[in-house]
């Protein structure tokens, strides 16, 4: 029987594929991180067929791994040439690791912990490639090197070396572009689902008879749309990765019926296809990101091989702990069907044997941000989950202000303003509020992350960017139960000396408007 854990291969295995690293970070020696790999090296020499095994296996160097902080990795001690070693060969190993999963059959529980554990792996494997991203680009901080999405020389872009690809100009019809937004909500979509995903929004490229290049994609703010290529490249997500089909003629047919689909429904109706804020997969009358790339592949495959093509191979589930949130947002999920429930988070394209990684970008200037929101969003769903916190939008939050929260939000807006795209009719105020009141928690939070990461003049780990946000939750919720037993004493004041204890009165910073 083949064996399929391969968590993490170090560069002595990878010799035999590729001649681009011959050798381990220097700094690395002697070091608590070059510890941790060399068991988890160990261990891949031997590697096994139980699931059973394998999870526990990655688990244990999943926390062996989430367990080195800023101090005992030494990141400072590390040259460019060196972080840039580590990254490409990080890479390498993760690609590995996609060509060892396609032989891993997902088919009770046991098994399913063994997937969850390897995602676990790739996650944690992305986020140090990340550390080593962000670090080597410092001199950067201004953010006067106007990177460009899917181009550059440096190791914030990597190709798969099975293909040629330097620019997007080399993208073909039916490529999946993975990406993950700059916004809040980007950051929540990436965190939806039962496993912890670091992507929120996939597109589907379609090149015309003429070598142009376009994409169909959803978006909350304006529904379903095509454009051209530079629209997409222009919004410099903070990390894109290209997937591409082993089936050219497949992939092509996928491109060019999402494509026409989208410009048939805007001719006929004179509006965009609604974003589907239920995340129903299965049905093409409101479509959010990843059903672009359901229906297209699905309608592919159905005209060239008369039968159906499901994606992804793995689904998302939702945990019972979300379901309030879940449900203010669209997603109609309950108690009682939530074991049963699934859709398509834009994450799971990864995981799916049937597409190749292609390329991996990422952008410097926007890496330290979308740790933090990663680490935010990661730690707002655990306290929804594990302590019944819940959003709060309170009446202040207008219409006047969800239009404001849709409009800078979105780059998207004024982007196509010439192809006369429209806010989604579909969109409630009550959703608004929700993404408005998630925004005011997230840049709270935000802010003591800054303030503290600051104070330690180094990138911090997920490991102390969880401890400070619960320090700040526990100082938080502090000063909210003061602030409310101070407000309920008012009552009994008036004049000068109701208005100096107003004015006494501290504000928690994110508790009022999120909180169990």
């Amino acid at each position: 029987m083949k064996k399929f854990f391969i968590p993490m291969v170090m560069v002595a295995s990878l010799l035999s594929c590729t001649n681009s690293i011959k050798r381990h970070p220097s700094s690395l020696k002697n070091s608590k991180f070059m510890d941790i790999l060399n068991n988890i090296d160990n261990a891949v020499q031997v590697g096994t067929t139980d699931v059973y095994e394998c999870s526990t296996k990655l688990n244990q160097f999943y926390k062996d791994l989430y367990n080195v902080d800023s101090k005992s990795i030494e990141l400072a001690n590390f040259s460019k040439e060196q972080m840039d070693d580590f990254v490409k060969t990080s890479f390498l190993i993760r690609l590995e690791i996609k060509e060892k999963m396609k032989v891993l059959k997902v088919s009770d529980a046991a098994s399913k912990s063994c997937l969850t554990s390897i995602k676990n792996i790739v996650r944690v494997m992305r986020y140090l490639e990340d550390y080593f991203v962000e670090l080597s680009h410092q001199g950067n901080k201004a953010g006067n090197i106007n990177y460009t999405t899917l181009e550059g020389n440096d190791t914030h872009f990597v190709v798969n070396p099975n293909f040629n690809f330097s620019s997007h100009k080399d993208l073909m019809s039916g490529d999946v572009i993975l990406s993950r937004g700059n916004a809040y909500s980007s950051a929540a979509i990436a965190r939806i689902g039962d496993d912890d995903s670091q992507f929120s929004h996939l597109t589907l490229v379609y090149k015309d008879e003429k070598k142009k290049l376009y994409t169909s994609e959803a978006h909350i703010e304006i529904g379903n749309v095509v454009a051209p290529i530079k629209v997409h490249i222009d919004q410099k997500n903070a990390r894109t990765v290209v997937f591409r089909m082993k089936d050219s003629k497949l992939a092509h047919e996928a491109g060019k019926y999402m494509y026409d689909f989208t410009k048939a429904y805007k001719k006929k109706k004179k509006k965009n296809i609604p974003y589907d804020f239920s995340m129903v997969y299965q049905d093409d009358s409101e479509i959010f990101c990843s059903e672009v790339i359901y229906h297209g592949y699905k309608q592919a495959s159905k005209k060239l091989y008369s039968q159906d093509m499901d994606l992804p191979l793995y689904k998302t589930k939702f945990k019972p702990g979300q379901i309030k949130f879940l449900n203010r947002i669209g997603i109609k999920v309950n108690k009682k069907n939530i074991d049963t429930f699934d859709t398509f988070g834009p994450g799971e394209i990864q995981f799916d044997p049937r597409f190749e990684i292609v390329a991996e970008w990422r952008n410097p200037n926007k890496l330290r941000d979308s740790r933090f929101k990663d680490a935010i969003l990661t730690k707002i769903f655990q306290w929804m989950e594990e302590d019944g916190y819940n959003f709060r939008p309170t009446f202040g939050n207008s219409i006047g202000h969800s239009f404001a929260w849709l409009m800078r939000r979105s780059s998207w807006i004024s982007s196509l303003a010439s192809l006369e795209e429209k806010f989604p009719t579909n969109m409630t105020v009550k959703q608004m509020n929700l993404f408005v009141t998630l925004d005011k928690v997230g840049e709270a939070l935000y802010a003591e992350l800054d303030s503290k990461e600051k104070i330690a003049k180094t990138p911090l780990s997920f490991k102390e960017l969880f401890e400070v946000l619960e320090d700040f939750k526990k100082r938080d919720y502090a000063t909210y139960k003061k602030y409310k037993a101070a407000k309920r004493s008012l009552h009994r004041l008036s004049g000068r000396e109701l208005n100096r204890a107003r004015r006494k009165l501290v504000r928690p910073k994110f508790h009022i408007k999120f909180r169990k």
